[in-house]
């Protein structure tokens, strides 16, 4: 009849606009086969990132395991620089030197002067006795082996410093440089009045099983002991004054 038709055409034309259609069974089960496949796949990307270092750095941040503990001074072949650690002035001024000989005693004597022979005045500096030299030292390294056989190990300086000719006591630019002379002349041609070490001085060896090697590395210092003394015209010796005195002539190692 027309008015059932009429009817059915506005309940079938209001269908598509209310009611929801289902997908099939086999369609609705692929996409989550889809989904389940894309959530792996991220899953694997986001491992990726974290193993190899690829992707954002954020990624890895969060999904990597907390970092190891930084390496400390006692690392088994580890190389470390005492100037990580100590403030200026915390290092030794006169570091013994192992090996160095016996103090010698220098005769307190003058040549004979002829009867009548002037000598020219003026002030002049006396070496009584040779001395232990000493470093003052600018930098430390060690390295500790802590594995059952040897290692090789290298030290290279790291800082530097600057060590000046001196004396126990105050003396003038011109005693200074008597000092020197004599030093020069009777003990240690190298002596320097000023001595500046170097950076980037190598060197190195084997370090036992289970056992550390320390370094030090400065200014070797050749020291002695005598006096300033004022000679007159008539070859007399006057206003005596015993001191002890040091001049720089190299830089190195001392391995220990």
């Amino acid at each position: 009849m027309p008015g059932s038709r009429k009817f059915a055409s506005a309940k079938h034309s209001r269908g598509p606009r209310f009611l929801p259609h289902p997908l099939p069974p086999r369609e609705r089960e692929r996409g989550e086969k889809a989904i389940k496949i894309n959530r792996a796949r991220f899953t694997t990307a986001v491992a990726l990132a974290v193993v190899t270092g690829l992707g954002t750095p954020a990624v890895a941040a969060h999904a990597a395991a907390p970092a190891a503990p930084a390496a400390s001074n006692s690392t088994p072949g580890s190389v470390t620089s005492a100037a990580d650690t100590l403030a200026e002035g915390e290092y030794e001024e006169d570091l013994p030197i192992p090996g160095e000989p016996p103090e010698v005693k220098f005769p307190d004597t003058e040549p004979d002067t002829p009867d009548g022979l002037e000598c020219t005045p003026g002030w002049f500096f006396k070496i009584t006795k040779n001395t232990k030299n000493t470093m003052s030292v600018k930098d430390r390294a060690f390295v500790e082996n802590k594995k059952n056989y040897a290692i090789d190990y290298k030290f290279s300086s790291r800082k530097s410093g600057t060590t000046e000719l001196g004396a126990s006591v105050t003396i003038s630019a011109d005693i200074g440089v008597k000092i020197l002379g004599s030093i020069k002349a009777e003990i240690q041609a190298s002596a320097k009045k000023s001595w500046t070490s170097e950076i980037g001085i190598e060197t190195g060896g084997k370090v036992k099983a289970k056992s550390t090697v320390k370094g030090d590395f400065g200014i070797y210092k050749e020291n002695i002991e005598g006096y300033k003394y004022h000679r007159g015209s008539a070859c007399q010796k006057s206003n005596k004054q015993n001191m002890k005195a040091w001049a720089p002539y190299r830089n190195g190692w001392v391995i220990s």
